[in-house]
C-alpha cells in the first residue's frame, strides 16, 4: 500500500503534466491561430482554424499572383481540406473547396451545404455570387451582393466590377430598383461607380428615370458620362427630368449645377470664370500669358436661322478682341462659328447646321497677352434667338 500510493501519485502527476502541456499547446495554438497559423499548427496539429487561415493566405497570394481565383483555390485546396477535416464548420474553407471544384453540380452541393451552416461569410457569399452570375440568376445575385456588402462594406472595390456585369444585363434595372433603396451605405457608392462605367450607362439612365439617387454628384457624373459616350439625347432627357428645365430655353442663365447642359466653368490658376454674387453676370479673370475656354455648355440646336447674342458692357477694345465666341456641333472638333466680341454687331447669325447636329456647344474663350494687363471682365448673358 505504501508503495502503491507513490506510484499512483506519480502517474497522476505525470498525467496532469501531460494534460496541462496538451492544454497549454492548444491554448497557444488558439492564440497564434490568426497571427501565426503555421506556428499554431506546430504547437497544436489539430487546429483546424489555423489550417483555414493558411488556406486563406495561400488563396489570396496565388490569386494575386495569377489573377485567377480558381487557381488560388486549387493551390489552397489541401489546406482547406485539412481545415474541413479537423473543423467541419469553417466557412472560408468551404468557399475555397467550392471554388476549386470544376464540376458545376458538385460545386453547387458544396455551396448548398456550406450555406446551410453560414450565410454571413463574405468569401463564401462571393463564391455563391459567382455561381449565380454563371447561372444568370440575377435576382439572387443582387440579393447575395446586398448581404455581402451589408456585412463587409469595405469589399465594394472587389465586388462592384462583378456587380456591374450583372447590372449591365438587359432587364436588370427592375431587380436593382427593388434592392438599391438607399437603406445601406454601399448603395450610393455603387451608383457613383456605375455612373462612370460605359457598359452600365444605358441601365443607369433607365434606373434614374424610375427612382432618385438622392445624390447630385451621381447625377452630374451620369450626365457627363452619357455625353462623353455620345448619347447626348439620353443625357438631355435626364437633365430635363432632374432639373425640370430646358437648356435651350435658359441659355442666358449662369447656373453650373449640371454641366454640360448647365455651364461648365473653368477654375484654373490664372484662368477662371465664375458667377457673380448676384448670379446675374459671369466674371472672367485671365492673367497675362494665359488663355483658353472659360465657359461652355450644350443646348438643343434651334430652328435655323438663329443668332447668338452676347450681352455685355465691356468698353475696352482690347478686351473685346480677346474674348471669343465659339460654336460647334456636340462631339465635333471643327467650329461652325469662331469670332471675337468686336465682330458681334447685332448677333452672330448662323443660317445652317449639319443635318445630324441635334445639339450645339456654345463656348466663351478669353486670353490675356504676355506683357499686358490681366483681363477682368463681366458678361451679362448669352441668348439664342430665332431669326
Amino acid at each position: 500500500m505504501k508503495v502503491a500510493r507513490p506510484v499512483r501519485l506519480g502517474v497522476a502527476i505525470t498525467l496532469g503534466l501531460v494534460l496541462a502541456a496538451a492544454l497549454g499547446a492548444q491554448s497557444a495554438g488558439i492564440a497564434l491561430t490568426k497571427k501565426a497559423p503555421d506556428t499554431a499548427i506546430a504547437a497544436f496539429p489539430l487546429n483546424g482554424l489555423a489550417y483555414e487561415n493558411i488556406a486563406s493566405a495561400v488563396f489570396l497570394a496565388t490569386t494575386e499572383a495569377t489573377g485567377s481565383p480558381e487557381e488560388g483555390a486549387k493551390a489552397a485546396r489541401p489546406w482547406a481540406l485539412e481545415a474541413y477535416r479537423l473543423e467541419p464548420l469553417v466557412p472560408k474553407a468551404h468557399a475555397i473547396l467550392a471554388l476549386a471544384e470544376d464540376d458545376p453540380e458538385k460545386r453547387r452541393q458544396i455551396l448548398d451545404a456550406a450555406l446551410a451552416l453560414n450565410r454571413r461569410e463574405p468569401r463564401l457569399q462571393a463564391v455563391v455570387l459567382q455561381q449565380q452570375v454563371a447561372d444568370a440568376d440575377y435576382p439572387a445575385a443582387i440579393a447575395s451582393l446586398d448581404r455581402i456588402l451589408r456585412v463587409k462594406p469595405s469589399q465594394y472595390n472587389e465586388l462592384f466590377p462583378v456587380l456591374i456585369n450583372v447590372f449591365a444585363q438587359e432587364g436588370a434595372t427592375d431587380e436593382f430598383a427593388k434592392i438599391l433603396d438607399g437603406s445601406s451605405e454601399w448603395h450610393g457608392r455603387f451608383f457613383r461607380f456605375a455612373s462612370r462605367q460605359p457598359s452600365a450607362l444605358r441601365n443607369m439612365a433607365e434606373l434614374r428615370r424610375k427612382m432618385s439617387f438622392d445624390d447630385e454628384v451621381t447625377d452630374q457624373t451620369l450626365l457627363r458620362s452619357l455625353v462623353r459616350e455620345g448619347d447626348v439625347a439620353t443625357a438631355y432627357s435626364l437633365y430635363q427630368q432632374i432639373t425640370g428645365s430646358d437648356a435651350s430655353d435658359a441659355a442666358e442663365a449662369w447656373s453650373n449645377d449640371y454641366p454640360p447642359f448647365d455651364w461648365s466653368l473653368t477654375d484654373e490658376a490664372g484662368l477662371r470664370a465664375q458667377p457673380s454674387l448676384s448670379g446675374k453676370e459671369l466674371e472672367i479673370s485671365v492673367k497675362p500669358g494665359k488663355g483658353g475656354v472659360v465657359a461652355r455648355r450644350l443646348v438643343r440646336a434651334p430652328e435655323r436661322p438663329f443668332s447668338i447674342i452676347i450681352k455685355h458692357s465691356i468698353d475696352s477694345q482690347q478686351a473685346l478682341q480677346d474674348i471669343d465666341v465659339v460654336v460647334k456641333c456636340a462631339g465635333q472638333t471643327s467650329a461652325i462659328l469662331e469670332a471675337n466680341l468686336v465682330r458681334q454687331g447685332n448677333g452672330y447669325r448662323i443660317d445652317n447646321l449639319p443635318s445630324d447636329c441635334a445639339f450645339i456647344e456654345i463656348a466663351i474663350a478669353a486670353r490675356a497677352w504676355s506683357g499686358r494687363s490681366a483681363l477682368n471682365e463681366n458678361i451679362e448673358a448669352v441668348y439664342v434667338v430665332q431669326r
